[in-house]
């Protein structure tokens, strides 16, 4: 098993890439504790049964990551469960307004930045201690398309998820001779409700029909499908695992071949 006794920390764990990654790891002998917000309680609930069901470890807790004492309180829960934090995989995400920059308000624009970027170092920074003292650690977080290429109607995402770059780098260069690692993953279009929803809303403020966008978007991929959780969370393992043990600083695109640099 790749992950034998390991504890591993998912956050946004209740649902799409954030639990697909945390039953893939948990199948890999890894002790999960599954992070996300109050009200996904039942889902999280679910989850962590059905990680059960498969003679997995995992509990569920709950915390606001944009919230730095939550954060540091779910930290500490870990460590007083299992005395050693190995992975920390961040897949908080948040998509914001489907309009131009100049539309943006400030609010959108900081809750979009709190829920992308924010949440994700105040979650590595209460990690980085306990990895660093044990001198060995991975962190792996979910960026996606919009951290690679600027995209019309998505200023606040592609920020986020540019930052989201430029800090998982920082990290790599400042814990990398403590030997904790830190990588990106950059997925591309998923196989999910919730994209076929956003791309309705681009293609309204685009002023093109759905089927046209979605078209388009297929044919700019190479294996001219979405991706699936399972697929992302295979990659995730790679990176958390110590079979990329000389990996770190980089952002793997997960694209089918539409991202290419």
């Amino acid at each position: 098993m790749k992950l034998a006794d390991q504890v591993v920390v998912v956050v946004g764990g209740a649902r799409g890439i954030g639990e697909a990654i945390a039953c893939t790891f948990a199948g890999e002998g890894a002790r999960i504790a599954l992070v996300d917000l109050e009200k996904a309680k039942p889902q999280l609930d679910g989850v962590v049964q059905g990680i059960a069901q498969q003679g997995g470890d995992a509990v569920a807790m709950t915390a606001d990551a944009t919230d730095e004492s939550q954060v540091n309180r779910m930290v500490t829960d870990v460590l007083s469960r299992w005395g050693r934090l190995d992975v920390l995989v961040n897949s908080v995400g948040f998509r914001g307004p489907m309009v131009q920059v100049q539309e943006i308000t400030e609010a959108e624009w900081d809750a979009v930045l709190n829920v992308n970027l924010k949440a994700v170092f105040l979650c590595c920074k209460a990690a980085l201690k306990p990895m660093m003292q044990r001198k060995r650690g991975s962190i792996v977080s979910i960026s996606g398309t919009a951290g690679r290429e600027g995209m019309a109607l998505r200023g606040s995402l592609c920020a986020a998820k540019w930052g989201l770059l430029g800090l998982t780098q920082t990290i790599a260069r400042e814990a990398g001779p403590s030997g904790v690692r830190a990588n990106v993953i950059c997925p591309g279009g998923m196989d999910e409700a919730d994209l076929r929803e956003m791309y309705r809303d681009r293609a309204k403020g685009l002023g093109v029909p759905f089927e046209e966008l979605e078209k388009s978007v297929l044919q700019q991929t190479p294996l001219r499908k979405y991706a699936q959780h399972e697929e992302v969370a295979k990659a995730a393992l790679f990176l958390a695992s110590d079979d990329s043990s000389h990996t770190t600083g980089e952002a793997l695109n997960v694209s089918g071949g539409r991202l290419m640099h």
